[in-house]
């Protein structure tokens, strides 16, 4: 099962709320694939892409430990994401792809390292999460509820 589909269902179903949500869960660190880093920072659990929204914080950090290697050159490679938040937002989906129904949920990201000695090969290419059937129905129920 995809971690982010679980991820983005669970903070959903929580109505944002990330204080209802398992606290253990958010210590866990997230071994990701990247799937793109322009124009859109996109990450990978290898069956879903969603894009990853950076703190300064966590650039400045990465800056300073990584200055060799920009963001740029992270393309196809795997980071492991130590220290992350979801939020829930309202968007433009005309001008948000990674959003449906007006909803988009924000995986950002605090600390980060990349694993540059690391390859990883996915089985399947990966697919947007907002392209999936189950995922924009519990957008809808959710938009349902806070009607």
């Amino acid at each position: 099962m995809s971690a982010f589909k679980k991820l983005f269902t669970d903070i959903i179903n929580a109505d944002g709320d990330a204080s209802k949500l398992n606290k253990d869960l958010s210590k866990q660190m997230l071994k990701v694939f990247v799937k793109e880093t322009s124009p859109y920072f996109l990450v990978s659990d290898s069956f879903f892409y969603v894009p990853a929204y950076f703190t300064q914080a966590a650039l400045d950090e990465y800056k300073k430990k990584f200055a060799n290697v920009e963001l740029n050159d992270l393309n196809a490679k795997v980071i492991l994401i130590s220290n992350w938040s979801l939020e829930l937002k309202r968007v433009d989906s005309n001008a948000v792809f990674t959003s449906y129904a007006g909803v988009e949920v924000r995986l950002v990201i605090h600390s980060f390292k990349p694993q540059l000695t690391e390859a990883l090969h996915p089985t399947r290419w990966p697919t947007n999460l907002y392209r999936d059937d189950e995922f924009k129905t519990t957008i809808q129920h959710f938009r349902h509820r806070s009607i």
